[in-house]
């Protein structure tokens, strides 16, 4: 049976403790669209006691911190004890985030999820943009999705270009954001070959080390020839 190491303990602590902290964004923005949405659709939602709205607003975040968190655990525990590659990828993993300051943490983050950022981003702004131009009671519908559409591309080009440096933040820190699969699958075989070879290499050395012990007993005393190579094996 193999105990736990702290630093297990403290890699485990950390993926559980980002898990809560995306399951509290991702609940708090329910809350915030419910309380956004809902008054226009259901209005009498004001009008509830304000334990029933105070429950309305903490459910969501409360509930998706603590399934977020049990889902990050249960992640961890299945890459961390898979097998010794994909351990030894996790912890070193971890090192390399401890050793982080926070703005690098922070542009690190950005880097991993620059795509779903962008996207994000991207629909956010062709939403605020027709929000905006949707205003103006002169343009027709199509003038509207015309100068929306303007605006958008503008801040996708903005998008871009800080993709751009991130990229070159990547190539100049050497990060690879690979998933741990795609590691597993790219290099695991050629950690357990360099492995196998080195243990190879060892039996080696320890055969040829009986058989020369075999052969300076057979000079000494050809009766305790065996002895030596039993004493060496065990």
């Amino acid at each position: 049976m193999k105990l736990v190491t702290e630093e297990e303990i403290n890699a485990h602590n950390t993926a559980v403790f980002w898990g809560g902290v995306k399951g509290a964004i991702i609940g708090t923005s329910v809350s915030l669209a419910i309380y956004g949405i809902a008054p226009r659709k259901f209005p009498r939602l004001f009008k509830l006691p304000w334990s029933i709205r105070t429950a309305v607003a903490i459910i969501p975040p409360t509930l998706a911190t603590a399934v977020f968190a049990e889902k990050s655990s249960t992640a961890f525990d299945e890459q961390m004890y898979s097998s010794e590659y994909t351990q030894r990828v996790v912890l070193q993993e971890h090192k390399r985030w401890n050793s982080m300051s926070l703005g690098q943490k922070v542009v690190d983050s950005l880097s991993e999820h620059k795509y779903k950022i962008i996207t994000g981003l991207w629909a956010l702004s062709m939403y605020g943009s027709w929000v905006f131009v949707d205003r103006d009671p002169i343009l027709t519908k199509t003038q509207k999705f015309v100068q929306a559409r303007m605006y958008a591309q503008f801040l996708t080009v903005g998008l871009l270009l800080g993709s751009i440096g991130l990229s070159f933040y990547e190539e100049q820190n050497a990060v690879d954001h690979s998933s741990l699969a795609e590691k597993s699958n790219r290099d695991g075989w050629k950690v357990l070959l360099a492995e196998e070879e080195q243990r190879e290499a060892e039996e080696g050395v320890d055969d040829h080390r009986i058989k020369r012990n075999k052969k300076k007993a057979k000079v000494l005393d050809p009766k305790k020839a065996e002895e030596p190579a039993a004493m060496e094996t065990n």
